[in-house]
């Protein structure tokens, strides 16, 4: 395979990417997929075990860091602008519709968790994309179930009200510890994809977490109209399975696969099962 370092810009921010491509000039213009890492995760993180796996099956891959994350410019860093993240995958999205070693009838999208909801959405409004892959995909949160991240929401905003300078969490922590996953494994989950990958902060703002309980992908799950593969966790917390499929209850002919295990533990338990699932079905939907 052959991987490439790449920008395009989201809100005049320099994004940072990777084109991973089969080799050979034989198969161009090939098959493509785009994706980005799920809630606060960076490019390095999980993807390119797939992205390689991809490529061996003669699909190109574009990985990207969201503004403010990773490698990605932004002056406001660890910073979670879910309309952002989701100009972003369009923007990805463009880049790959102009390569001439893309093929642009043959695109499809793909995320997990925070980025299968953004890969809900982009795949429901846009003609391009072709199919779509969604691990344990965000649908909405409840106001409920966030109860104790109350304070420190309202010790943010009265900072800032006073152009004091805004609060950080932790992304991921241990059961019990104020973060904004602390079950389903994330802690552990998250010190593990991060040794291979430097430019990961488990933090994200506190001022990110009020339009995240506001943020729904319900609406663009129920306008799909191409192939999805749906992949669940049946003791996920996170994002639990009942609001996927009832999210994707109208859509025609979704392929679901589904494990026992809690959000995170989908990653360790059944890594290359996922994986080799998941990348079996995208080969074949943008070989058709």
């Amino acid at each position: 395979m052959i991987e490439e370092r790449t920008t395009f810009t989201v809100d005049g921010v320099e994004v940072a990417a990777v084109m991973t491509l089969p080799e050979g000039e034989q198969v161009m213009p090939c098959p493509a997929v785009f994706t980005a890492p799920g809630f606060a995760g960076v490019k390095e993180m999980l993807i390119p075990n797939y992205s390689a796996d991809l490529a061996a099956g003669g699909v190109a891959s574009l990985a990207f860091d969201y503004p403010g994350f990773g490698a990605s410019g932004g002056d406001v860093r660890q910073h979670i602008d879910l309309p952002q993240q989701l100009r972003s995958f369009r923007a990805a999205l463009d880049v790959l519709a102009r390569d001439p070693r893309i093929d642009s009838e043959r695109i499809a999208v793909w995320g997990t968790s925070m980025s299968g909801g953004h890969a809900i959405a982009v795949a429901a409004e846009d003609p391009r994309v072709k199919a779509v892959a969604a691990i344990i995909p965000f649908i909405h949160l409840t106001p409920t179930g966030n109860f104790e991240l109350a304070p420190v929401i309202v010790r943010d905003a009265l900072r800032r009200l006073f152009r004091r300078p805004g609060l950080t969490i932790p992304a991921a922590g241990r059961p019990g510890e104020v973060a904004t996953m602390n079950s389903d494994g994330a802690y552990e989950w998250s010190l593990e994809m991060a040794r291979g990958a430097e430019n990961y902060r488990n933090e994200v703002t506190v001022a990110s977490l009020p339009a995240m309980l506001r943020w729904s992908t319900r609406k663009a799950a129920a306008r799909l109209t191409v192939p999805v593969l749906a992949i669940l966790a049946e003791s996920d917390t996170i994002t639990p399975p009942v609001r996927v499929r009832k999210a994707l209850s109208r859509v025609d002919g979704v392929e679901y696969v589904s494990y026992p295990e809690s959000h995170f533990e989908l990653f360790t338990d059944h890594a290359e099962a996922v994986r080799k699932s998941t990348v079996k079905w995208l080969v074949s939907k943008l070989g058709e």
